[in-house]
């Protein structure tokens, strides 16, 4: 997730015999267990007319956006999202993410087995605002954020979860089962970027291939799709200028006194957020972009830039691919053998190579 998988961390450590940070991984692993412990097969579910239409329909939607990824893109499915889970919380797990004052690189939390990622996951908002809360302490920005759904990277099933069926459309719904399904299939140990990089493009990718195939090219919902990512792309251009902005700032550590460097910080997150709202916000379509927010310290900033500011290299993977998800993810699979794989990615993509890929 991404910070989605952050609750899925627990589990995998402690099925793996492995012993860090001991109080966390039991009660991740607890909470955890108690999720996959109330699942419910979806078959059924989808037959049990006692079932409120609309969830049956939503349901229906990731049993056929999960059947998709198997079948169209090639997407390792195995034993995911044939149950479901109904959950009391409007989210499943809290993320927490961190990052010095002076800098967008993420702070990182060493895991058993998965290395080192920029996110630690808590089932209770509590758990969550404390450990930020101590982060603050250390003088780092923080950010807590509610999570929807997570992946356990095909180590055990992933049920669909009440909390991803409605956080958004169908278009989100669409896109996060997806998003999933990637990192079950291909998940590189402490490369956290490389790994939302991938399956953010996939999911994306993916989500307008299932658009096209299943509503049709004409339909009012691809329509929508078009106009929301149009915004999106206007999000994510104004996102990568304050990354752009911050990093030439923050370059400047060491000639710069620390607290003018901090006021300075402060000054350009204000300011794009004010050219966001006034000049950029009202030429949208869509409400969610319209009211949003851009991210407003180093924490919420470097979380979202492992997930979007590096999509054009994947973009051009895509288009080296002939736009083939098998080549792709052939491609991907090559590349994390490296130690860093989206720079190998990077130099592949530069000599042209995607092509020879192709299945």
């Amino acid at each position: 997730m991404s910070p989605r998988i952050g609750s899925a961390l627990a589990v995998l450590a402690v099925a793996l015999g492995c012993g860090t940070d001991g109080a966390w991984l039991i009660e991740q692993g607890v909470g955890q267990a108690e999720v996959l412990a109330a699942a419910r097969p979806i078959e059924p579910l989808l037959r049990d007319h006692r079932v409120p239409p609309v969830v049956r329909r939503r349901l229906a939607l990731a049993v056929a956006a999960r059947n998709f990824a198997q079948d169209q893109l090639g997407l390792d499915v195995a034993f995911q999202y044939r149950s479901a889970v109904f959950l009391d919380a409007p989210a499943v797990v809290y993320v927490v993410a961190a990052a010095p004052r002076t800098s967008l690189e993420p702070f990182t939390w060493r895991y058993p087995v998965l290395g080192e990622l920029p996110y630690r996951g808590y089932f209770a908002i509590d758990d969550a605002e404390d450990a930020a809360q101590a982060l603050a302490g250390r003088g780092l920005d923080v950010d807590v954020r509610p999570v929807t759904t997570f992946s356990l990277l095909g180590v055990a099933p992933d049920p669909v979860l009440s909390t991803m069926l409605f956080s958004g459309d169908e278009l989100t719904l669409v896109e996060t089962v997806i998003h999933e399904l990637a990192h079950a299939t291909l998940f590189v140990p402490g490369q956290g970027a490389f790994n939302e990089g991938l399956a953010t493009f996939i999911g994306r990718e993916g989500r307008r291939q299932f658009v096209l195939k299943h509503w049709g090219e004409r339909s009012a919902i691809r329509a929508r799709m078009d106009s929301r990512d149009r915004d999106d792309a206007a999000y994510l251009r104004g996102v990568g200028a304050l990354a752009f902005d911050l990093r030439v700032l923050f370059a400047q550590k060491g000639a710069v006194r620390e607290r003018e460097l901090l006021a300075r910080k402060d000054h350009i997150y204000v300011e794009h957020q004010r050219h966001w709202e006034e000049e950029v916000a009202p030429t949208l379509t869509s409400f969610r972009y319209r009211r949003a927010r851009l991210p407003e310290n180093n924490a919420q900033l470097s979380s979202f830039g492992i997930y979007t500011l590096k999509q054009r290299i994947y973009q051009e993977a895509w288009g080296g691919c002939h736009e083939d998800m098998r080549c792709l993810i052939a491609l991907l699979r090559r590349v994390a053998k490296e130690p860093d794989p989206e720079l190998a990615l990077a130099e592949t993509v530069h000599r042209g190579a995607g092509e020879v890929y192709l299945p």
